[in-house]
């Protein structure tokens, strides 16, 4: 039995203007009324990004160190980089984050040495990482990190078979709650579709967590 289905945006989108009755589910929507959807699935799941909701978007990768003290990451421009590990060998020491100000305090940033700490710059677009202290040789060192990506943006006005970047457990999540935002757009009173998003986001969320808790009780 397959446990690998997808949704498409079309599939989405379609299905949310249904649930606030702007489509009969026997009729196709309108081109205005898809384009209208595509773009409040962009920003609700970037809004949902922010909010740290996407335990399936931890990722890693590595980069090869040189001398330098700062890294480009792009194209992979992390939503937030949770651990740097140093690599030499088959050893993994994990590295110290520093904030901006602590980074911007260090008196000497191309000091010479095996790397410690670690400071993560996003940006708007290319995202770059800076080390300290720096090394003096290269010898086969990588940085292993451990990060958010981000959610893939939805094919606007690009293909819409392309595949939610999401996984199965928050497919009513995301049709409910783009419901809702769509009954705004298209002035609709849907207080049940607003309760229902609530209710299916909360219950997305707490499958969102590495790890299970066990209650265990005594008769």
């Amino acid at each position: 039995m397959a446990v690998t289905g997808t949704q498409t945006i079309r599939e989405v989108v379609t299905d949310a203007l249904e649930k606030i009755g702007v489509v009969d589910g026997e009729s196709e929507p309108e081109a205005y009324e898809v384009a209208k959807g595509v773009r409040a699935l962009n920003r609700m799941l970037k809004s949902w990004q922010n909010k740290g909701y996407n335990l399936w978007t931890y990722a890693s990768q590595s980069v090869p160190l040189t001398t330098a003290a700062s890294y480009t990451l792009d194209p992979v421009r992390p939503v937030r980089v949770h651990s740097v590990r140093l690599k030499r060998g088959a050893v993994e020491t994990p590295m110290e984050r520093l904030t901006r100000d602590e980074y911007d305090d260090l008196p000497m940033k191309s000091s010479q040495g095996m790397p410690t700490t670690w400071y993560f710059d996003r940006q708007r677009e290319a995202a770059r990482l800076y080390i300290w202290p720096v090394l003096a040789t290269a010898n086969g060192e990588t940085l292993e990190i451990t990060y958010e990506r981000e959610l893939e943006d939805m094919a606007s006005p690009g293909d819409l078979n392309d595949t939610l970047d999401m996984p199965g457990e928050w497919w009513d999540a995301v049709v409910y709650g783009l419901a809702a935002r769509l009954a705004d757009d298209f002035m609709v009173n849907a207080p049940n579709v607003i309760a229902r998003a609530e209710r299916e986001l909360s219950e997305a969320l707490a499958a969102d967590r590495e790890g299970s808790v066990f209650f265990c009780g005594y008769d």
